[in-house]
């Protein structure tokens, strides 16, 4: 029986102090009852869960770095901690935040931030973290446009509204400021996940026209559909990310089923408007989508700028 606290994590010396060795943790790490989250720090394999294993790797190195400091987790970090969605993060680094005005450094896996207001601190599950506003803000300002956009929209949908983050924005000069503002302005709860906002970033710096969010459809099976993004119910977008076919099947639902299902249901939405728009992850990462997009407008004939 492993060593484990209330997280799952398993740290190498607590190991070691009930008579494991380092030859044992090896062995379980190479035959896969161990998974490694941190030099030093483990979790039995079959806790962590199928799809998003990366995510979940992440946050208990989160946690763990947490329990041997005393400083608050910001930036990504804090938001590993809040579960807000992030677009691209890099989960090679722990980030915290001190209330010092400089002296901020970074080292091979940590990254130690200043500025960090004690009235912008919060305790979650016995961690201490940035709030969500600052959070949001913090990863905004450190990334892109799309990336702002990804970490806003996920701030909206657990219920901090735009006044809280522009107020928190307000508070501080940071460098990027500008980039958050942008998203600011488009930021909305209705997205349902990082990789929608990926698509709806890029819509946005390619100035097509702003698609509705979650348009509810009756369909002729007596079935509701809410879709990505819909334009003047003449043409409907639907991102097919991996979560669809994964994370997100319902309970007993095979890939195949959720296959065949959303088949259905595209051929049902086509009997409302004149298109339906697809694309995935590869198509975003190609800067595919925005010139298929644009196309299909056309045709549907939706103003498009050249």
């Amino acid at each position: 029986m492993w060593p484990e606290d209330e997280n799952g994590i398993i740290r190498r010396r607590s190991a070691l102090g009930v008579g494991f060795t380092d030859t044992d943790l090896k062995l379980a790490l190479r035959r896969g009852e161990l998974t490694l989250v941190d030099r030093g720090v483990c979790v039995r394999t079959a806790l962590l869960p199928e799809h998003g294993t990366a995510d979940a790797v992440y946050r208990l190195k989160v946690v763990a770095a947490a329990q041997d400091s005393d400083t608050p987790l910001s930036n990504e970090s804090a938001a590993a901690i809040h579960g807000l969605d992030l677009l691209h993060p890099d989960q090679r680094t722990v980030h915290f935040a001190t209330s010092k005005s400089g002296g901020g450094r970074r080292m091979a896996t940590r990254h130690i931030h200043s500025g960090l207001p004690h009235d912008a601190v919060v305790e979650v599950d016995g961690v201490a973290v940035s709030t969500i506003a600052r959070t949001a803000v913090d990863v905004a300002a450190g990334g892109t446009f799309e990336q702002a956009l990804a970490v806003l929209d996920s701030a909206r949908r657990v219920g901090v509204s735009t006044d809280e983050i522009g107020d928190e924005l307000g508070r501080h000069r940071i460098r990027g400021c500008a980039v958050v503002t942008a998203a600011l302005r488009y930021c909305d709860p209705r997205s349902a996940n990082a990789g929608e906002s990926w698509g709806r970033a890029q819509m946005i710096t390619a100035g097509l026209p702003v698609p509705e969010l979650q348009t509810r459809f009756d369909l002729r099976d007596g079935s509701v559909a809410f879709t990505d993004y819909e334009w003047d119910r003449r043409l409907v977008g639907e991102f097919d990310g991996l979560r669809k076919y994964g994370r997100d099947l319902r309970p007993g639902q095979s890939v195949e089923g959720a296959v065949v299902a959303e088949k259905l249901r595209e051929d049902a939405l086509r009997d409302q408007v004149a298109d339906v728009a697809r694309w995935t992850v590869a198509e975003l990462r190609d800067d595919a989508m925005v010139p298929m997009l644009r196309r299909r407008m056309v045709r549907v004939g939706l103003s498009v700028p050249r």
